[in-house]
């Protein structure tokens, strides 16, 4: 069984009974990487496949060297890109973008965006205008009555807690971006100083 690689074909990689017929292929074998590059037949030694079998992933550059790449070495600057990355995840995620709210029934969890505390800011400023006592907003698909006092209280508490965590988030990327070492980056807690999480209990007399 003979073993060839071309580029044309899915895979790269096929077997023969036998050598194929260098007259009918006439100009169209080869045996180097440039002979593959142009397409043309490249019959792999007994080696060379040994080699593919024992290394399945290497690429048909690596077999034909029958010598694996070794992979780049990670620099500083790809450590902090990772460990910066990890912070927007960790800082846009659940763990730090959401409050829990105690209800007789059950806890829900929720968050409210910049562009929805803003928007319920306005609504609760036009029901205190006109006289309102109590509001109904909605989340997780479930109304919650609230005086607008404890709602406006709620949500000044939601804003601060939102900006102290933008403060932690922030710092975290001024820490990372003045290490020196790969391992400085790895082993730093981008997870550590974000306050405690809210939880309004409307269970508790007040609302919150």
């Amino acid at each position: 069984m003979k073993t060839y690689i071309r580029q044309n074909i899915r895979g790269y990689y096929i077997e023969f009974d036998d050598v194929i017929d260098s007259q009918y292929w006439e100009g169209k074998t080869g045996i180097t990487w440039q002979d593959f590059l142009d397409g043309k037949w490249v019959l792999l030694s007994d080696e060379q496949v040994a080699f593919h079998k024992a290394h399945p992933e290497a690429s048909v550059r690596e077999v034909l060297d029958m010598q694996l790449t070794p992979a780049p070495e990670r620099t500083l600057e790809q450590a902090k890109a990772e460990k910066m990355s990890a912070i927007g995840t960790y800082d846009s995620g659940e763990a730090v973008n959401s409050f829990d709210i105690v209800l007789a029934d059950g806890t829900v969890t929720a968050w409210l965006t910049p562009d929805q505390r803003a928007n319920y800011k306005n609504s609760l400023d036009s029901a205190e205008l006109l006289g309102l006592t109590e509001v109904h907003p909605v989340f997780d698909g479930i109304q919650i009555a609230l005086s607008v006092q404890v709602a406006k209280t709620a949500l000044a508490q939601i804003q601060i807690y939102a900006d102290r965590c933008f403060i932690v988030t922030e710092q975290h990327k001024a820490d990372v971006e003045a290490l020196s070492t790969i391992e400085a980056v790895d082993g730093y807690d981008h997870t550590a100083g974000y306050p405690q999480r809210l939880v309004f209990n409307l269970t508790q007399e007040g609302g919150a």
